[in-house]
């Protein structure tokens, strides 16, 4: 039989390939370390037991869609809702990227946007950052005229820095091209930081958030998206009729009922972040935080990755591009990050 190979935009891909954790602490993919309250989860136990999951959920979730839109203090038809917020991002590449269209992001930042743009048969244009890690808006602007560009995301607090890019080069982004602008806030409850109240002044604003990271779900895998409406009309022309499933969308309604509880473990973990940070720049080069996670550089990257994987400890270590010789590290539980700490004070 004559192999069939797959289109030449995903034959030259590699896959993203999270890495298996085997080991003592997971650090590496910025979960809250927390889980969900006890409490919470007792509550939502009892209460799923009513849920018919022998009927298909509800087509485009209109009940979350409708508590979001109360709590973001926008209308329910501006938010459309992810199995993640990454299935979002190919929903809106889907419904409108065109063969040869850009698709820029800076550089390093979450690879799946130039992953999902080159899938699509977009053209991916990383655009590196200053030497303080903040965006070229000039760049950016100057890329996007010449590129025939369609997308530009930007991450807020940026992954895998974990700093909130000036907010006047965003807005000048935002004043001066036509491309759709993807700000991802999937840190947002760690930073307080947002753009969502631009929305109705920039027509062409996509925010995207995920439950993933603050809200402890990332097994549950959901995220959702607000735009303008008319945006999210397209977005539903290629959204699968039934992408979210009952259960994900019944523990996201509880635990935003229930956010006082969820705030708890985020206080912890930002005290926990500047008092790593205060230790980590003592004797490292590192960036301010405002996400769960710490960047910086190592001195000896070899020696860094044997000593964490002799301690059972998975890092996000980066050996190219940009990032190359740095590694980010999730905030844990305090016993956790004291022996990420006993580590680094080694010098690796």
């Amino acid at each position: 039989m004559m192999k069939i190979p797959p289109k030449s935009s995903i034959a030259e891909l590699k896959a993203y390939d999270p890495c298996l954790f085997k080991g003592r602490y997971k650090l590496d993919a910025n979960e809250n370390p927390y889980g969900m309250p006890a409490a919470l989860i007792k509550k939502i136990l009892a209460k799923a037991a009513s849920l018919d999951l022998n009927r298909y959920p509800q087509p485009g979730a209109p009940e979350l869609r409708k508590t979001l839109g109360k709590k973001l203090k926008v209308n329910s038809d501006n938010i459309v809702v992810g199995n993640g917020s990454d299935e979002l991002l190919l929903y809106l590449m889907m419904a409108y990227l065109e063969a040869g269209d850009g698709v820029i992001a800076p550089v390093p930042s979450f690879e799946m946007y130039g992953l999902i743009g080159k899938a699509l048969g977009g053209k991916f244009i990383p655009v590196p950052l200053d030497k303080d890690f903040d965006l070229d808006d000039a760049d950016i602007i100057e890329l996007s005229c010449k590129n025939k560009t369609k997308f530009i995301f930007i991450t807020y607090p940026n992954n895998p820095t974990g700093n909130c890019f000036s907010r006047e080069r965003i807005i000048n982004i935002l004043d001066n091209t036509s491309a759709l602008i993807v700000i991802d806030e999937a840190y947002f409850e760690f930073s307080g930081k947002t753009f969502l109240p631009l929305l109705k002044k920039y027509p062409n604003l996509i925010i995207t958030r995920t439950f993933s990271k603050a809200f402890s779900m990332a097994g549950l895998r959901l995220g959702y998206m607000a735009a303008s409406e008319e945006i999210c009309n397209n977005v539903n022309k290629v959204r699968l009729p039934y992408n979210i499933n009952s259960l994900s969308m019944f523990i996201a309604m509880e635990a935003m009922k229930n956010e006082r509880q969820m705030k708890n473990s985020l206080d912890i973990i930002k005290k926990e972040r500047e008092k790593m940070f205060k230790v980590i720049k003592s004797e490292y080069t590192a960036v301010k935080s405002d996400a769960n996670f710490i960047f910086l550089k190592l001195n000896n990257a070899k020696k860094a990755k044997f000593a964490f994987e002799k301690s059972g400890i998975s890092i996000r270590m980066f050996s190219k591009g940009p990032a190359a010789g740095w590694a980010r590290i999730t905030v844990g539980k305090p016993a956790e990050n004291t022996a990420v700490l006993k580590i680094l004070k080694r010098g690796v």
